[in-house]
């Protein structure tokens, strides 16, 4: 009986094991130089993308429509400037708010690109940045709501300028500068930082009109167009520009103080 006990215990353990080594090998986590890359991963599932008529604030374009979404896993913060550093070489760090910890900016769509190219080629895997359908999906975390914090957000929640809060509550700090990643609370996925601190480049090419005509599964963006998404807000925008549903864009070659990003990895 002894024997039989022990058997199934270690064919467990290697059952165990085994499956950790599967995990692991198409895990996303990576380390370069001692500077750790950190990644949730993200269900498949669908989702209302766009906003409803009734919130406020809300842009036209910002149609409702559903996304189906394939599981994905993305990174947990925004990309630092240690992990910039890391990749592109410890003198270059384009930033004008300096500190290892706070979010990379100052860096173009065509910047992030060649970090991701040599990002690639250290750790021979496949990271990119996400789509905007994977953006919003992974901000939402399943709510509905303007924020995933609810209905409204404050300085306390989130980095964006306090002096112009959500449908006129009480008014918040205006911190003028970017925080050290992972600040405040993160959203019901264990993402940080996707509301305020930097917009995060996306790869879609930008149009107002997308979403009229948009695939219902795994929507890629526009076959071309002249400016590149950003999502989720940065320090310098009001509470209404970091809402879950609102889109904007800019020239892949502009790289500005409010300008950052955060990875992403599919599912293999």
């Amino acid at each position: 009986m002894k024997q039989i006990l022990l058997s199934i215990i270690c064919l467990a353990v290697f059952v165990g094991c085994e499956r950790q080594t599967q995990q692991s090998k198409f895990a996303p986590d990576c380390e370069v130089g001692g500077i750790k890359f950190e990644f949730v991963e993200i269900p498949e599932g669908y989702f209302m993308m766009g906003s409803p008529e009734s919130e406020a604030e809300r842009k036209p374009e910002e149609i409702q429509h559903k996304v189906t979404l394939s599981g994905f896993y993305m990174a947990k913060y925004e990309v630092t400037q240690e992990q910039w550093k890391a990749i592109m070489g410890a003198d270059n760090n384009p930033s004008l708010f300096k500190g290892d910890k706070l979010p990379v900016e100052m860096v173009s769509y065509n910047d992030v690109l060649k970090f991701i190219d040599k990002l690639n080629e250290l750790t021979q895997k496949e990271y990119r940045l996400p789509t905007e359908a994977e953006w919003e999906y992974a901000c939402r975390a399943g709510t509905t709501t303007p924020f995933f914090t609810g209905d409204n957000i404050t300085t306390d929640q989130a980095n964006y300028d306090g002096t112009e809060p959500y449908m006129g509550t009480q008014t918040g700090v205006f911190r003028e500068k970017t925080v050290p990643v992972g600040s405040f609370q993160p959203n019901m996925w264990g993402l940080y930082d996707m509301h305020g601190n930097v917009w995060e480049w996306c790869s879609d090419w930008y149009d107002k009109d997308y979403y009229k005509n948009s695939p219902a599964t795994n929507p890629l963006g526009p076959d071309n167009g002249s400016s590149r998404i950003v999502r989720g807000g940065s320090w310098d925008e009001y509470a209404k520009q970091i809402r879950s549903a609102n889109r904007s864009a800019e020239n892949p070659e502009l790289s500005f103080i409010t300008l950052g990003f955060r990875l992403v990895h599919s599912k293999k």
